[in-house]
């Protein structure tokens, strides 16, 4: 019973959290409900336009504060659901998805607890994960980029990756030199993401650990 407890509230959290991350993506990247594999997201993340009455957005529309505080809030859910299963017994931590230094900074926090800890473990573990997924949004446009080099067509979903990515990626397509068709900036752009999260996880495992 514990385990499908554990495995049901791990999906349900971790499905509104992605919902809520391509909505502050979509917004990000300038797509609005328009867009058909768009629509679909805006429509089951109304909550979001409640939480917009209160946050504003920011960057003429595209930093969608509601987004990021409800992604901050269902992580501060998620960790409060999973230390309350670690109460029945340490070991149910388990049952959870996490990556291994989220996994580590959930262990800490529970036999160290503070209000003010619990604060910091979901800022760090949720930015570790925003991080992540901005690598999975670069990796999917840059297979759509192949898909389309060889099929000479532009699947949609791939069509909507490659516009998710062009936020993330363009600051590093400014610095770099222009080198024909072969585009540099995704690989850079993930490759110092990915430093960035190694960075994150070192500072914020050294900072708890204090």
């Amino acid at each position: 019973m514990t385990n499908l407890l554990a495995g049901l509230f791990d999906i349900v959290v971790a499905a509104a959290m992605i919902l809520v991350f391509f909505r502050f993506m979509l917004q990000f990247a300038g797509i609005t409900a328009k867009d058909a594999f768009a629509k679909p997201i805006y429509r089951m993340t109304r909550i979001v336009d409640v939480f917009g009455r209160i946050f504003p957005t920011l960057g003429d529309g595209r930093i969608n504060t509601a987004s990021l505080v409800l992604l901050f809030l269902l992580r501060m859910i998620f960790i409060w659901g999973v230390l309350g299963m670690m109460r029945i017994n340490s070991q149910n931590i388990g049952l959870f998805y996490m990556p291994e230094v989220n996994l580590a900074m959930v262990d800490y926090l529970s036999r160290h607890f503070s209000p003010v800890m619990m604060f910091f473990v979901a800022a760090v573990t949720l930015l570790i994960d925003f991080l992540r997924m901005c690598q999975y949004i670069i990796i999917g446009s840059f297979i759509g980029g192949w898909v389309i080099l060889f099929t000479q067509k532009m699947p949609a979903i791939f069509g909507l990756l490659t516009l998710l990515s062009e936020p993330i990626i363009q600051p590093f397509r400014k610095v770099l030199p222009a080198t024909g068709m072969l585009d540099l900036a995704p690989m850079l752009g993930f490759f110092l993401i990915i430093l960035l999260e190694t960075l994150v996880q070192t500072v914020g495992v050294y900072l708890l650990t204090l």
